[in-house]
């Protein structure tokens, strides 16, 4: 009797669960993903500006060697870059006036060295007098082996002059070709600056600037988009992130991070949440195996726990940035007699193996001794367990390259986003992490060079020089400046 008893209420039970009629989705993540193998070989993967009429290029860092061990040329103005595969990468170049031709160069590796590059040509664009211009390409996405997609906020496709016509470009990176298009908005003024693709590679998500709007769309099928609509209010939209499990996205605008829920398959996707306010954030970075986000921005990081149908702060809210001291840096830093500034708090990112955070800021400073303005940077460890200040790391100090100098006959690094916003190209400061945790990185725009950072002591270590730029220094009998690395992802 007992027996069947127990067989009634599982009927039961398989009787409630199958005639709801919807299917059942998990609000909770399940596990995350598997982190990587300590033992497999990793790079640090950083693109530099070189000026207006030279190539720009990737430098690629050996993890495991602390050491530079492959240099590329790119296209003009390269400003942004992602992994494609195991074995590629991918990066965006924005031509200048000068040179008109916007471009992707692909980057094939046998790790951990660079073995070649491709370049793939960008739809021509136009002015009125059908003069070939730059589309000001600004970034690129995907999740898929063999397709991604470039942002074209400029693009004016009518060689006898027509209206703007922000888009997608739509890449094959098997086959080449150049790629076909697709409007992100009818308004020419909507400058997409971000997207995101979900990982399943059906749904891709833009950040219109311009108009605050976010634009969506469905799988692409053949380099065909087909739009899906997006029900809610944004400000100024202008980083986009997406959950690993394809149900929700996050939009960062005007200091607000917005929530959408990406469920349904057709669509429209509608904000459940934009209650999250991270007054002057331009960036955020989303960790993946504790998802989590992390706002770094007005001298603190705020983060995000994103496993829950709404995001929420974490306990104890949003942590402090300090300072570091200017007792902990060396000697020879010139930060060290430098008038101490406001703390920009603008980088941020996460060990693969989930034990702790690494975040850039800097500050600028005149130094009492030659009298010119230093970028002065730090980075500050949190532990994840806990999310709290571990320690406080100087990274030396380097001349201030947005301002005029002795050196430099136009500053390198004033269009950058920490400078401008989100309308500016790259970053001034980014961090990035090896994929065995062993080393977080701290790239800088004015220094023309990465930083290493040792993750077991916490400690600094070195820094590794951007290639020489082609920029004149002044005067003359003065070395090249390096190239300003404006963007670094963990490659492969």
């Amino acid at each position: 009797m007992k027996q069947f008893l127990c067989l009634g209420a599982v009927g039961v039970l398989f009787l409630i669960c199958t005639g709801c009629g919807d299917t059942f989705r998990p609000i909770i993540i399940p596990n995350p993903p598997t982190f990587p193998n300590p033992a497999a070989a990793h790079t640090v993967i950083t693109v530099s500006d070189n000026g207006d009429v030279s190539n720009g290029s990737a430098l690629d860092i050996d993890v495991s060697g602390d050491s530079s061990v492959s240099v590329r040329n790119l296209g003009i103005h390269p400003v942004h870059l992602v992994q494609q595969t195991a074995s590629q990468v991918l990066v965006v170049n924005q031509s200048d006036t000068t040179v008109p031709q916007d471009s992707v160069t692909k980057l094939s590796f046998s790790v951990p060295y660079i073995t070649s590059a491709q370049t793939y040509t960008l739809p021509a664009s136009y002015d009125s007098s059908g003069v070939l211009i730059t589309s000001a390409p600004n970034f690129i996405a995907t999740t898929e082996a063999n397709q991604a997609y470039i942002l074209l906020p400029q693009y004016q496709p009518n060689p006898a002059g027509g209206p703007i016509t922000p888009s997608i470009a739509v890449l094959n990176t098997s086959s080449g070709g150049t790629p076909p298009t697709v409007a992100v908005s009818g308004n020419a003024n909507a400058h997409p600056v971000a997207m995101a693709e979900t990982p399943d590679g059906k749904k891709l998500y833009v950040a219109n600037f311009g108009d605050s709007t976010v634009a969506g769309f469905n799988a692409f099928s053949n380099l065909t988009p087909t739009p899906r609509a997006v029900n809610g209010s944004f400000s100024a939209p202008e980083w986009v992130s997406a959950r690993s499990d394809n149900q929700r996205v996050y939009v960062l605008g005007n200091g607000v991070v917005s929530t959408i829920d990406t469920t349904t398959t057709a669509g429209p996707d509608n904000v459940i949440d934009a209650s999250i306010s991270v007054p002057g954030a331009h960036y955020m970075w989303y960790d993946t195996i504790l998802n989590r986000i992390y706002v770094p921005a007005a001298g603190q990081l705020t983060i995000l726990d994103v496993s829950q149908s709404k995001p929420t702060v974490m306990a104890g809210g949003p942590i402090p940035i300090t300072t570091v001291s200017v007792s902990s840096r060396s000697v020879d830093d010139p930060c060290t007699t430098t008038t101490v500034g406001a703390l920009s708090v603008v980088g941020v990112t996460s060990l693969p193996d989930g034990h702790r955070a690494y975040v850039g800021a800097y500050y600028t400073g005149t130094n009492s001794v030659d009298g010119l303005s230093y970028v002065c940077p730090q980075v500050t460890v949190i532990n994840t367990s806990s999310n709290s200040v571990k320690t406080v790391i100087a990274v030396p100090g380097v001349p201030d390259a947005t301002v005029a100098d002795p050196l430099y006959h136009v500053p390198a690094c004033v269009n950058t986003r920490d400078q401008v916003g989100a309308t500016g190209n790259g970053f001034r400061i980014m961090m990035a992490a090896g994929g065995d945790s062993t080393r977080a990185y701290l790239s800088s725009c004015d220094g023309g060079n990465v930083n290493i950072i040792a993750t077991s002591t916490d400690t600094y270590i070195q820094s590794s020089p951007a290639p020489s730029s082609a920029r004149q220094p002044i005067p003359p009998s003065v070395q090249n400046p390096p190239q300003s690395p404006v963007f670094m992802i963990a490659g492969p």
